[in-house]
């Protein structure tokens, strides 16, 4: 099925429809399952947001898969034979292999989340996410496979595999990742989750770019959001604002900071110098 979307290769424009058809379309489409689940299944707390989260994704879905059988059409009118495609997941980590890169880029999504958590600390935890926390603790299973399963696929799917993926084949590297970064910061719809999800995207965003692998970014977001999940289930009594440097004491918190800076920057480095050709058109 993903062959078929290989073809669909959205621009910027383009991209922010789908962007729109998911913030506003898909919200109302899940808001609206998720009650009539809930009404159906009213002992199943909870459960109505396994259902309803990947339903959000189908407005966005809506409209590719119909540029797609648009395109198909107008095709086979003009009687073209060739279309250009790029695949969603075509793996190439370089002289680097597979297994070197994941064994390096987890420990990145830590230290990478250190390194940038003085640009968002500084920001007030709304009302609501507090409350989503709570849910969280609540309904335990089902937020499992929210955050920690559904999310990373979706989200991924959509944000790298299709709007990044069509954007590099429009615009250079540079402009591709940094809008794609920014569309994922907006479609969380809060900057308190926007501006880390952004400064996320856009490592996610380099590595897909430089890797073709959709897999790569499916489990660094797996990680980020796993490990969220688990501080919350298991440490309840933490405030949502809970950071680094709230659980590092004094001195220690500069050592290790400057330590995962070195990190992330060394890591970086080598994988830019080890991965080969990236899957953009325009460099």
């Amino acid at each position: 099925m993903l062959r078929r979307y290989s073809y669909f290769l959205p621009n910027l424009t383009e991209s922010w429809f789908l962007i729109g058809a998911l913030a506003i379309g898909g919200s109302i489409f899940g808001a609206v399952a998720a009650i009539f689940i809930n009404m159906i299944f009213p002992g199943f707390s909870g459960w109505g947001e396994i259902i309803s989260y990947p339903l959000i994704f189908i407005p966005p879905a809506a409209l590719i898969y119909f540029s797609v059988r648009s395109d198909e059409r107008i095709t086979l009118l003009k009687g073209e034979t060739v279309r250009v495609s790029v695949e969603i997941n075509k793996p190439n980590f370089g002289s680097i292999g597979a297994l070197l890169s994941f064994i390096l880029i987890l420990p990145l999504v830590f230290s990478f989340n250190l390194v940038t958590e003085p640009l968002t600390s500084w920001m007030e935890v709304p009302q609501f996410f507090k409350d989503f926390m709570l849910q969280i603790q609540s309904n335990k299973i089902s937020s499992f496979f929210t955050i920690v399963i559904f999310a990373p696929l979706l989200e991924e799917l959509f944000c790298r595999g299709i709007i990044l993926r069509g954007l590099l084949h429009h615009t250079t590297p540079a402009k591709a990742i940094f809008w794609s970064a920014l569309m994922f910061g907006v479609m969380h719809l809060n900057p308190w989750q926007a501006i880390p999800a952004f400064l996320l995207g856009l490592l996610m965003g380099w590595i897909y770019w430089k890797t073709r692998s959709l897999w790569i970014v499916i489990f660094i977001h797996f990680i980020n959001n796993g490990f969220s999940y688990f501080i919350t289930i298991l440490f309840p009594e933490i405030p949502a604002d809970f950071g680094f440097a709230d659980v590092i004491p004094g001195n220690y918190y500069y050592l290790i900071y400057f330590l995962a800076l070195v990190y992330t920057t060394a890591v970086i480095y080598y994988l830019n110098k080890l991965y080969g050709k990236s899957i953009s058109s325009k460099i």
